[in-house]
């Protein structure tokens, strides 16, 4: 089974002991860039249900080559460093060499597995052999359980055939020790009111790139998935993971610069029957068309029953709950549709089932002239398309009958 863990950030409170008590979270990934890491090894050896086996530390090193106005805690790191390129590593950069030392002393104290550092790849320049380099140090150098691969990679990247099968043949011809990949897909920053959304050639890429790393022998954990963690469960992927605030479910170069601070905070339901994170007042104007009842939109989480009866009573906290939990049902779901084949079948006809609730509403709120709600939920639904699109490019590239 695909296990969901906590893409860790700021704010945490007490969601992730909460989440793992209830057998909802399976571990945590954290973020030395939103905690300091003494605080973060204080935590993990205070909880119940962390431990070395689904604990994991994030280097974030890719952070290192970007501006330095994004980093937080990591800045307070001495070790950290700044301002880097790709031909330090090459250098043997003695400021890269003692970061690394660091991260492994401080990940030995919390965890089994190794994240090696790693950059950012882009569709500029995306020769990630430095990447990989630093991966094989670590294994040759370090002595741990399991080891990860850390790759952040631009969608972008994907939408480009040759550069996806050169990357699988890189990664299965220099990676001297196939074990973990950790992977974490970096979107442009656009204007799209759907989260989800994105281009079904690329996701469709995306989707035969993970199935290929499986299939040469690595095992898979995904960062900053959001409802699309339903997707990657398909692959067999041995963890997603997923945070509270959305700039953790879906990772944008230039997140921090966003918040969830700006404006009114709108609250919103995780439905996994519509596969939407959808704000209360359009699930709302959905349920009063009476054409949709609540059986057809509710995931069965223990929030459902307080929705129903008084959906302003579910705080924030309540809500993100809910969400890890509605993902965590059907990721279990997943477990039991079989194999790869199966799998896929039983996601499309979640999805189609998901677009045929949609559009019952839709064409109801257009005959009635209702065209500022009927675009609003069109907008919440377009990635549904777009996702059986992905799957059918996935097929087709995996020659999967």
């Amino acid at each position: 089974m695909t296990g969901l863990l906590a893409q860790h950030g700021a704010a945490k409170g007490k969601k992730i002991t909460d989440s793992i008590l209830e057998g909802i979270l399976k571990g945590a990934i954290f973020s030395p860039n939103d905690e300091k890491i003494d605080s973060i090894i204080t935590y993990v050896e205070k909880t119940d249900g962390l431990n070395f086996e689904n604990t994991f530390l994030d280097p974030q090193f890719y952070f290192s080559t970007f501006e330095s106005t994004v980093l937080k805690k990591l800045s307070d790191i001495d070790s950290y460093p700044s301002n880097i390129v790709r031909r330090d590593w090459r250098k043997k950069s003695p400021n890269i060499l003692n970061y690394i030392e660091v991260h492994a002393e401080k990940t030995q104290e919390i965890s089994s597995t190794l994240i090696a550092p790693g950059f950012y790849i882009d569709n500029i320049d995306w020769r990630f052999d430095y990447s990989i380099e630093m991966y094989n140090y670590c294994v040759e150098k370090f002595k741990f359980k399991k080891y990860a691969l850390s790759l952040l990679i631009n969608t972008s990247f994907f939408s480009n055939k040759v550069n996806v099968d050169e990357l699988i043949d890189e990664l299965d011809d220099t990676v001297k020790f196939k074990d973990f990949i950790y992977i974490t897909f970096c979107h442009d920053n656009n204007a799209e009111s759907n989260y989800e959304e994105m281009d079904s050639s690329c996701l469709g890429n995306i989707l035969y790139t993970i199935y290929r790393l499986k299939k040469i022998g690595f095992k898979i954990i995904i960062g900053y998935t959001f409802i699309n963690s339903i997707l990657f469960s398909v692959l067999d992927c041995d963890f997603v993971a997923s945070g509270w605030f959305n700039t953790l479910r879906k990772f944008q170069k230039n997140r921090f610069d966003l918040s969830d601070t700006f404006g009114r905070r709108k609250k919103r339901y995780t439905s996994t029957p519509l596969l939407s994170y959808i704000m209360f007042e359009d699930l709302r104007r959905m349920l009063d068309t009476e054409i949709i009842n609540y059986e057809d939109v509710l995931s069965g989480s223990k929030y459902d029953d307080k929705y129903q009866k008084n959906p302003e009573s579910l705080s924030f906290v309540d809500l993100e709950h809910q969400y890890w939990e509605s993902i965590s049902i059907i990721l279990g779901r997943m477990e039991k549709a079989g194999d790869i084949s199966s799998r896929i079948n039983f996601m499309r006809e979640l999805i189609k089932n998901a677009i045929e609730l949609y559009k019952k509403v839709i064409v109801l709120l257009e005959r009635n002239e209702e065209k500022e709600a009927a675009t609003r939920i069109k907008s919440t639904s377009k990635h549904l398309v777009t996702w059986l699109d992905a799957i059918d490019v996935f097929k087709s590239r995996a020659l999967i009958v």
